[in-house]
């Protein structure tokens, strides 16, 4: 389908954009007209039952035409929107009519709000559509790509990198922090449509190009790259939005090999996508492989959002390429040949430090509330525990237990009576963690109550008989970081996220990066 949007700048941009406000077609109106918590929601795989109240005026029939898709009479849409209205649709591309019938008009696209941003993209389904086309400009309101924009910083950064950008959403929004943004994706559509919304979102300092990944960039480097790039894996060539070749992974790591080119030091490269762990190397060890002669300078985070077996991935390319069990075995056998032990979906961050200290490399399950804070505190408190002088601020500092933590004992059989056997901390947040340790920990996390340095803590244990009159502070200290990382604990300016903490728990602190 040939392009029909209007891509030079004109007042009706602005005209637009003011009206959709006016008219509140904002998030919050549409998904209180909808009967939802969030846009997202109608592009979840389980879709709850969506019902549209108030639907003849004009934010109605807004949600009609560019979120549901359906046409209309000329001489209806007459009567709900300004002729003015009109106009800007037409002007813009955003309004035609249907099918060369004069009396009736649809749009090409679908329009919503991300955000305080409009964006437009490809009808996510249409009536009688056969499948996505191979240039198919992915929706910027899917539960995945939800979930990628919540997890980016909102910190003020010089030159941001968009890649894999469909829509340009995570560029848009960038504009408001970054003193220039960039968007690049390798199909003409995408580009198109990402040059229509820097118009209508009025984004002056986004620069959009076309591109295989860094390809239009020339000499520049970045301090924020980001992607969500096509993670899937496949037998043979498929979508551009779907295709992350035989393993998922060929352009996440055509990416993050190119990052010592153009990621500046102090600069974090955040992607959401899908690796795996291979026999005798997991996700994050492979990533930092994929760096190159160049990787001692960057550090390199993992946050696993959900893992399949080799089994189960097979069984889903199976349904969704429509190959069934055929394709889902060839799959099967090809992930096997690749030594896949599981497919990890989550994020992938990477960091280029510019102190002197060794890189960390660390893998964590996200927790039910997991975005930006989460993923700012886990590099900042990382950077800090790399650092040499860490272990000497650290016994100066003063803990605070999670109050979300659970100290877990498994009973067993011992001579005819359950005695404790394994002892086990646990907490959801800001990660799932869980943590084997000795009996005498469960006796000192009471302690850890904000009133004793780590110093103190290691006497009280000493005079408690919790630990061995000649044990080694270095030890305890070990411990105790190893606690604060699994965020078990928290220490001074390494609060945990505001959203996590509760009575008692340190205040959060601001994590820059």
């Amino acid at each position: 389908m040939p392009m029909s949007l209007y891509l030079q700048d004109s007042t009706s941009f602005e005209f637009l954009r003011n009206y959709l406000r006016a008219a509140g077609f904002l998030e919050t109106p549409i998904c209180r007209r909808l009967g939802i918590q969030e846009l997202n929601e109608l592009l979840s795989p389980r879709p709850g039952r969506v019902t549209l109240t108030d639907e003849s005026d004009e934010l109605g029939f807004l949600i009609r035409l560019f979120i549901f898709g359906e046409s209309f009479e000329t001489e209806e849409m007459g009567s709900v929107f300004p002729a003015r209205v009109l106009k800007a649709l037409t002007d813009l591309g955003l309004l035609r009519e249907e099918g060369g019938d004069r009396h009736r008009l649809s749009s090409p696209v679908s329009l919503y709000p991300v955000g305080d941003l409009f964006i437009v993209s490809d009808h996510w389904s249409a009536p009688g559509d056969s499948g996505y086309r191979e240039d198919f400009v992915f929706p910027a309101i899917t539960p995945h790509t939800s979930q990628f924009l919540a997890a980016l910083p909102l910190t003020p950064c010089e030159a941001f990198l968009e890649l894999c950008s469909g829509a340009a959403a995570a560029a848009l929004a960038a504009s408001s922090y970054a003193q220039h943004a960039w968007a690049i994706d390798i199909t003409a559509r995408s580009t198109e449509m990402a040059k229509f919304n820097r118009l209508l979102n009025g984004c002056d300092n986004v620069t959009v190009l076309k591109g295989d990944l860094y390809e239009g960039v020339g000499d520049l480097t970045f301090d924020r790259i980001v992607a969500h790039p096509p993670y899937m894996p496949v037998l043979r060539p498929a979508q551009i939005f779907y295709d992350g070749g035989a393993d998922g992974e060929q352009i996440t790591r055509r990416i993050v090999e190119a990052l010592p080119r153009f990621l500046k030091p102090g600069g974090c490269f955040y992607c959401s996508a899908q690796g795996s762990d291979r026999k005798g190397a997991s996700l994050e060890q492979r990533v930092r492989g994929w760096l190159g002669e160049g990787q001692s300078d960057f550090d390199v985070a993992v946050v696993e959002k959900r893992g399949q077996d080799p089994e189960q991935a097979a069984l889903i390319y199976g349904m969704k390429s429509k190959g069934g069990g055929q394709a889902a075995r060839l799959m099967r056998e090809m992930l096997s040949e690749l030594d896949i032990e599981l497919m990890v979906y989550g994020w992938v961050i990477i960091k280029r430090f510019r102190d002197m200290r060794k890189g960390f490399t660390v893998r964590r399950l996200a927790g039910p509330r997991m975005g930006r804070d989460e993923l700012a505190w886990l590099l900042c408190w990382e950077s800090f525990a790399a650092g040499p002088s860490a272990a000497e601020e650290f016994q100066h500092m003063i803990p605070v237990a999670n109050a979300s933590l659970e100290l877990r004992t498994i009973h067993r059989l011992k001579d005819g009576n359950l005695a404790p056997d394994t002892f086990s901390l646990h907490t959801e947040t800001p990660f799932k963690m869980d943590c084997r340790v000795d009996p005498w920990v469960g006796f000192l996390i009471p302690h850890c109550d904000g009133q004793s340095t780590v110093l103190q803590l290691f006497e009280i244990c000493k005079t408690k008989h919790l630990i061995h009159p000649e044990a080694p502070l270095a030890e305890f200290i070990q411990l105790l970081m190893v606690l604060v990382s699994g965020g078990f604990l928290e220490v001074g300016d390494f609060g945990l996220p505001a959203h996590d903490a509760e009575a008692g728990a340190l205040p959060p602190a601001q994590h820059h990066l």
